[in-house]
């Protein structure tokens, strides 16, 4: 008899290490991904202010492609937003538009890119006042779930927080200036031999 619970133990041991070595091996391959494969490609996005007047200008650069690539103005007037590109790849001439800002203005960039089989949305916004860049950051469908949960809890005992927003957030880049965006022209490379 104990050697019959021994074979059981030592199988379900077996298939227990077998799926921690396989849910091991789908993250690294999917960080190797997306290392390495699935390379998108690079938005420059600018917003130079004069007085009330902004430039804004936004371009592609890299190996992805953008769809679906539209501008739009909260908090400001001016002419009509520049009609939406259906295509932007790198080499294409940037989207140029001239507004005048009001007091709480801000400039967003859409587009869509293919990600994995699908594809996925993307934005970036620009504050006209502060010159803060944002960009928007989807949940992981786990951080969805969870934030499910809870707002379901909250709601049905009616306890504050319970409005979390589930699929997204605004999240401040560290790029605000074009002095962020120099890169390594202002620090010399390390001498040779040192």
């Amino acid at each position: 008899m104990d050697l019959m619970w021994s074979v059981v133990a030592l199988t379900v041991a077996t298939f227990t290490v077998l799926l921690a070595v396989r849910r091991v091996v789908m993250v690294v391959s999917g960080l190797v991904f997306a290392r390495y494969v699935a390379v998108g490609g690079l938005a420059a996005f600018s917003v130079d202010r004069d007085g009330d007047v902004c430039r804004v200008r936004f371009e592609v650069g890299g190996p992805g492609v953008f769809h679906n690539v539209t501008m739009q103005l909260f908090g400001g007037d001016g002419p009509d937003p520049p009609a939406a590109r259906h295509t932007m790849a790198a080499g294409d001439r940037p989207i140029e538009w001239t507004v005048h800002a009001g007091a709480p203005a801000w400039v967003l960039v859409t587009w869509v890119r293919p990600y994995l089989q699908g594809v996925e949305s993307e934005a970036l916004a620009h504050v006209v006042q502060t010159g803060r860049l944002y960009e928007w950051r989807w949940y992981s469908e786990t951080t969805r779930y969870v934030r499910t949960v809870i707002r379901f809890v909250g709601r049905r005992w009616s306890l504050p927080g319970a409005d979390l927003a589930l699929y997204g957030r605004w999240r401040r880049t560290s790029s605000n200036s074009a002095e962020d965006l120099v890169g390594p022209d202002d620090t010399p490379p390390p001498h040779a031999g040192v």
